[in-house]
């Protein structure tokens, strides 16, 4: 049985959407949640949300999100907020920027990588001389 939605301006970050394996995309793509992509996206991607291109999954395009999860391959640039990360399987062509980098052994990494000056910041401790945290990247 169907059930009407009431109506909401608030959007479901739950929310989960998916590229199989035998469909494609091709244009300007805007989400809320997480998009999975296991088949072929060609194009832009934009959200403050979660990108996840699985093995299968094959990106052409430029990536304007919060956090992707890359195990397969994506031709583009990469502009994520939170964090990359490239799995074992994970082949890029393009340029990266994102505060936290993880990267695992086997990935093929073919561009340049900008880590976000932001992330140095001057802690301040009781009585202590100021340290300065510096983020780098996550090599696994």
């Amino acid at each position: 049985m169907w059930h009407r939605r009431r109506n909401s301006s608030a959007p479901d970050r739950a929310a989960t959407s998916v590229i199989d394996q035998g469909c494609g995309f091709e244009g300007r793509l805007t989400f809320v949640g997480v998009l999975i992509v296991n088949g072929k996206f060609q194009g832009e991607l934009i959200s403050s949300d979660t990108v996840i291109v699985g093995e299968t999954g094959v990106v052409q395009a430029d990536l304007r999100v919060g956090t992707v999860i890359l195990a397969g391959q994506i031709s583009g640039h990469i502009t994520a907020s939170e964090r990359v990360e490239l799995r074992q399987t994970a082949r890029i062509l393009g340029d990266i920027a994102t505060p936290v980098l993880v990267l695992e052994e086997g990935v093929i990494f073919d561009g340049h990588c900008k880590m976000k000056r932001n992330e140095l910041k001057v802690l301040q401790t009781n009585g202590e001389e100021p340290r300065v945290a510096d983020k780098r990247a996550q090599i696994i």
